[in-house]
């Protein structure tokens, strides 16, 4: 019996140890250094090239961890391994390299890698874990697409391209952050500060909540963001971005939207069935929205649009919005252009008055607490765009406080001059009363 388990114990000893291996390359030679392929965990140091992840791709199918963090990928060319590319430069994980390993879970990138290629995980439908490195600035094309189970990834600050439908379609995908900065390690005064994002890049990502806070974008590609779940979404930073490209985030989950004060258009179908904004504020430089780019935004109740020019429209705007129940606020020098526009024209207009903080059509207690809120900080006044100082004295104090309360009290009074003046004329169309004379009184009197 005793035979039988150290004999059992032996087996599995050896079948561990020949499910993993760590190798020492050379370029070209990882194909004569594993002695299994049916590995499941490498660990490779030294340098590889093409060669070496083409022959991952044919013969290690059953790996579920790959370790290439002390290895260096060395450039290869006259050879067509990947897609009929000849030429693969160093540094880079090659296009396709690793596309549809359908066991591989973890990865882990060479230290000195700057970019990863087009493709190069596509289909890899496990892939969960993937460490990149700080000096990565570019995720190709279809990179991660179809990767089901990836939930997480943290990117370096020294990224600047997300390629076309590089992350499309991960169904488990949640957040894509950037790394935290380490003193000396990642200084950003050496980094570039912009952030390409590509065509469908997250589009089809259901459960995304969280991209890129704070990264400076350079460009934002048509269809990047739709149909994901994002319920917030803050680009008032965004000082680059002129333009929200056709479809950006139509069919999104988002319930916030803040829009950044350089914007100047709005793209075709942008925010196309974004059912759960009810609140949106159009910023005043917005000379331009496209055809349905708000179309069946069903949940919309109010429309802040502060271009004191009506911005011209593309077809079919709100189509699918009951417009005659949604609040349009504008400046009070443009109502009568906005009345007369085509399909602005369908909205329930009214003007944004001086003390309406917050833009819901009255001067009143709410405007006064969101004044206070400020002052105590616990609110910015960058979220009511210039509506909080009422002064012009540049701060926000007890002194817009007293503009409200003074603005309350004249619209009373107002009020109450206006009903007692329509007391007055009221009572002036009424016909006179006038009084009969009383017919004289005849006494009689008999005598007997």
């Amino acid at each position: 019996m005793r035979n039988i388990v150290f004999a059992t114990l032996v087996a599995l000893m050896g079948l561990f140890a020949s499910a993993q291996a760590t190798i020492d390359c050379q370029p070209g030679q990882l194909s004569s250094l594993v002695e299994d392929c049916s590995i499941t965990q490498l660990q490779v140091s030294g340098h590889v090239d093409a060669r070496d992840f083409r022959f991952i791709a044919d013969s290690l199918r059953h790996l579920t961890v790959l370790d290439l963090s002390n290895a260096t990928i060395d450039a290869f060319s006259g050879k067509a391994l990947f897609a009929n590319v000849e030429s693969y430069p160093a540094d880079e994980v090659p296009c396709l390299s690793l596309a549809s390993m359908l066991e591989l879970t973890n990865f882990v990138l060479p230290s000195n890698a700057t970019r990863l290629g087009d493709g190069c995980f596509s289909g890899c439908t496990q892939l969960k874990y993937v460490e990149l490195v700080d000096n990565l600035t570019h995720i190709g094309d279809y990179a991660f697409s179809g990767c089901a189970q990836l939930e997480h990834l943290a990117v370096p600050n020294s990224l600047t391209h997300i390629g076309d439908g590089a992350f499309s379609n991960c169904q488990s995908l949640v957040s894509i952050e950037l790394m935290p900065i380490l003193p000396g390690k990642n200084d950003t005064s050496v980094m570039p500060s912009t952030l390409h994002i590509g065509y469908r890049a997250f589009a089809n990502c259901p459960n995304l909540k969280y991209v890129l806070p704070g990264k400076p974008l350079a460009s934002l590609g048509a269809e990047s963001l739709a149909a994901t779940g994002l319920e917030e979404l803050d680009l008032s930073s965004q000082a680059s971005l002129t333009s929200l490209p056709d479809w950006v985030l139509s069919e999104s989950s988002l319930t916030q939207l803040t829009l950044p004060s350089s914007l100047q258009s709005i793209g075709d179908g942008a925010l196309m069935d974004d059912e759960g904004i009810t609140t949106l504020t159009l910023p005043a430089n917005v000379n331009y929205i496209g055809s349905h780019a708000m179309a069946y935004m069903t949940g919309l109740k109010q429309l802040d649009s502060e271009p004191t020019e009506v911005p011209a429209l593309g077809d079919s705007v709100w189509y699918g919005v009951e417009q005659s129940k949604v609040k349009l606020n504008v400046n009070p020098s443009s109502l009568n252009d906005y009345r007369a526009a085509a399909q602005w024209c369908n909205f329930m207009t009214i003007e944004i008055q001086r003390g309406d903080v917050n833009a819901d059509g009255t001067v009143d207690i709410a405007d006064i607490n969101i004044l206070i809120n400020i002052m105590l900080e616990r609110d910015d006044a960058d979220n009511y765009d210039g509506r909080a100082e009422l002064t012009g004295d540049g701060t926000i104090d007890i002194a817009d406080i007293n503009a409200v309360i003074n603005i309350m009290l004249q619209k009373r009074l107002a009020m109450r001059q206006a009903a007692m003046e329509a007391a007055r004329q009221e009572a002036a169309k009424a016909p006179q009363q006038t009084v009969a004379p009383s017919k004289p009184t005849h006494h009689v009197i008999i005598h007997p």
